[in-house]
């Protein structure tokens, strides 16, 4: 039943709807009346009502009720449900649409999603590479989709590009990218992959210098002086004296001896002096080695003198002959490049205790000036240690030089300062074949868990049955890197893996060939 037949008006008002004056109707409808009958005719429904009352309510208020009821609109239930089933379609529509957009319409995962392992595996930190000369930049990256370009950045800049056509077939893509450096200096290089969906990555960056090499024509570099120094007509002391240098003073070094011990300055047309009286501003490798050998001062018999000639009187001694000689006899690093042990030795007879003041330059930033309290005896040695800070890590050429404020009188101050050649200790490679696999052709994976493998030419050889067959790659691998050689399987039944670095076998393993 609708609202309609109710004796009511509605509980909710409807737009637009104009409603008649409240009957009197409702005033006795608690009295009872008539079921079943027209409420909009009171005459009708309650018999009890004063004829004449009802009838003046039916003459003024009857057909306007009438008309009302006839023409008030009707709220249907359907109605809503329609409304509410015309907005889930539309949420679910713009659900939909909305997706679509955000996927791009297709199924590619996203560019945040790809996961990247990029690594330089030559050169390495702080390589020496000569100008003018291309480098190798051997590089391995890995992929959870393909890889299809490698970009070599030198100083943030494009330097080479290599794009891959085909994918790998274990998501595991090498290539070699090609650098070169037009000045001397240090220089940053990395290697950025693309993807396949356009996602980038890069490696770490890696230092290397870049140097000027010694070739044909002379090279040189500049020394200063650190301890008044004889010039020699050749590369010892058996050569003529022809002058002198002083402390303080810079020269120009334009070769060296093959051991490096005397240099030939630029001094009087060329002098040759001992290397450990000069600071070198740069690396004596850039020196070209000069076989200089003039004749040297010949060995003269001095004739004794006749009993009745007068001996003539010999100079005073400039020096207490009770003076020790110091000098420095070694140089190591230790304690992984964090210290310097200095060996310092009295040459001479006398022992010397007291305050010696200890200089080195060239391993680290400024000279490292350090007084010690040392007690040396007569013909022996002490070892003095230096902070380094931070540790060396490469290969340096130390400088040392004993009482640089000649504090302590000596017997000979032409000794006091050495060079020294510092060599990091450098764990060497250990390749271990870490699996094998048979079931096709045989792949063979080498792991490096040692110190770390320069480009190397590396050979993966399998032996079955007498038959062998093999696999050479150039590689190199830090500590936990791995690389996987493919061997066609030469045979079946027991055989031997072998692995080779530079012709040289350095892992073996049994296997079986199904």
């Amino acid at each position: 039943m609708t609202e309609r037949y109710s004796p009511y008006p509605p509980d909710e008002p409807v737009i637009g709807a104009t409603y008649p004056p409240t009957s009197p109707v409702s005033t006795y409808a608690d009295d009872g009346g008539s079921i079943g009958a027209d409420s909009l005719h009171p005459g009708e429904a309650f018999g009890s009502w004063d004829d004449e009352y009802a009838e003046d309510f039916e003459d003024e208020y009857g057909d306007e009720y009438d008309d009302y009821y006839d023409d008030a609109p009707a709220r249907q239930p359907m109605f809503y449900a329609f409304i509410g089933l015309a907005a889930l379609v539309g949420g679910i529509l713009v659900f939909l649409l909305f997706s679509l957009v955000s996927n791009g319409g297709e199924d590619t995962p996203s560019a945040g999603s790809v996961k990247f392992n990029v690594r330089i595996d030559s050169p390495t930190k702080d390589k020496r590479i000569d100008i003018g000369k291309p480098e190798d930049v051997i590089v391995q990256a890995t992929s959870t989709e393909p890889i299809v370009r490698f970009d070599l950045y030198i100083q943030d800049k494009l330097a080479d590009t290599v794009d891959v056509s085909d994918p790998a077939a274990d998501n595991k893509y090498r290539a070699t990218l090609k650098a070169q450096f037009e000045r001397k200096g240090e220089y940053t290089l990395y290697v950025k992959v693309t993807s396949a969906s356009n996602a980038t990555e890069q490696s770490d960056k890696v230092r290397v210098i870049a140097i000027e090499p010694v070739g044909d024509r002379p090279q040189s570099i500049n020394g200063k002086v650190v301890a008044t120094v004889n010039l020699r007509t050749g590369p010892g002391e058996n050569f003529e004296q022809v002058g002198t240098l002083t402390e303080g003073k810079v020269v120009k070094v334009i070769g060296r001896t093959t051991n490096s011990e005397w240099v030939l300055v630029e001094v009087d047309g060329g002098r040759w002096v001992k290397a450990t009286a000069l600071e070198m501003q740069d690396s004596l490798a850039l020196v070209p080695i000069r076989q200089v050998t003039p004749t040297p001062v010949p060995a003269t018999n001095t004739p004794l003198p006749s009993p009745s000639a007068s001996p003539s009187p010999s100079a005073s001694p400039t020096v207490d002959p009770r003076s020790p000689d110091l000098a420095p006899s070694a140089a190591v690093l230790i304690d992984g490049g964090t210290k310097l042990r200095v060996t310092v030795t009295n040459k001479s007879a006398n022992a010397y205790t007291g305050a010696l003041t200890v200089a080195v330059a060239n391993v680290g930033p400024g000279t490292l000036t350090v007084a010690f309290s040392v007690n040396i005896p007569a013909n022996g040695s002490t070892t003095l240690d230096f902070d380094l800070n931070p540790a060396v890590t490469t290969q340096k050429t130390a400088q040392v030089k004993v009482d640089p404020d000649n504090a302590v009188k000596e017997t000979n101050k032409d000794n006091n300062t050495q060079s020294f050649g510092l060599t990091p200790a450098v764990e060497q490679p250990n390749l271990l074949i870490a699996n094998v696999d048979t079931t096709g052709n045989i792949a063979v994976r080498v792991v490096n868990q040692g110190g770390p493998l320069p480009t190397s030419t590396v050979t993966v050889k399998v032996t079955v049955a007498g038959s062998g067959a093999e696999q050479s790659r150039t590689i190199a691998l830090a500590n936990g890197q791995d690389s996987t050689f493919t061997v066609l399987k030469p045979g079946s039944g027991a055989g031997k893996v072998e692995v080779s670095i530079n012709g040289q076998v350095v892992t073996t393993k049994e296997i079986t060939v199904p």
